[in-house]
C-alpha cells in the first residue's frame, strides 16, 4: 500500500501534469503565437515554431504516458516507473532553454525554472509510489 502523503502527492503530480502538458502541447499547436507572447512578449521567427511543436510532441507523449498511468497504476503499478523515466527525459530541457533564449518575461521565469526541480521530484515520487507497491505485492 502506498502512505496517504506519497499517494496525495503522486496523484497530484500525475493529474497536475497531465493538465499542464496538454495545455502545453494545445498551445504549441493552435496557439504558437501565445506562447511565444506569454514567454518573450516577442513573436516567433523562422523555425521557432516547427521547434515549439517538436517540443509539443514531448508534451503530447507526457501527456498520454500520465493518462495511462492515472488509469493503470493500481493494477500495473509499473507505469509508475515509465512516468518516472519519462519526466526524467525534461530534467535540463528548461535550464537549457534558459540558458539559450535571449529575453524571457517575468512569466517565462516562473514558467521555466521550477520545472527541472519539479521533474526531478517528480520522478523520485513516482518511484517511491511504485516501491511501495512492489513491497506490498511481496508482502
Amino acid at each position: 500500500m502506498i502512505t496517504p502523503p506519497v499517494k496525495a502527492l503522486m496523484l497530484l503530480f500525475l493529474g497536475g501534469a497531465l493538465f499542464e502538458d496538454t495545455a502545453l502541447c494545445v498551445m504549441s499547436w493552435w496557439q504558437p503565437d501565445l506562447w511565444f507572447h506569454l514567454f518573450h512578449h516577442a513573436g516567433p521567427l523562422g523555425f521557432d515554431v516547427a521547434l515549439l511543436r517538436r517540443a509539443g510532441g514531448q508534451w503530447a507523449a507526457f501527456a498520454l504516458v500520465q493518462a495511462i498511468a492515472l488509469l493503470r497504476w493500481r493494477t500495473q503499478p509499473l507505469w509508475l516507473v515509465i512516468v518516472a523515466g519519462a519526466r526524467s527525459s525534461d530534467l535540463f530541457t528548461d535550464l537549457s532553454y534558459i540558458a539559450a533564449v535571449p529575453s524571457l518575461t517575468p512569466f517565462g521565469w516562473v514558467a521555466l525554472l521550477p520545472p527541472a526541480f519539479l521533474n526531478l521530484a517528480f520522478a523520485v515520487t513516482m518511484m517511491v509510489a511504485w516501491r511501495q507497491l512492489r513491497k506490498a505485492g511481496e508482502g
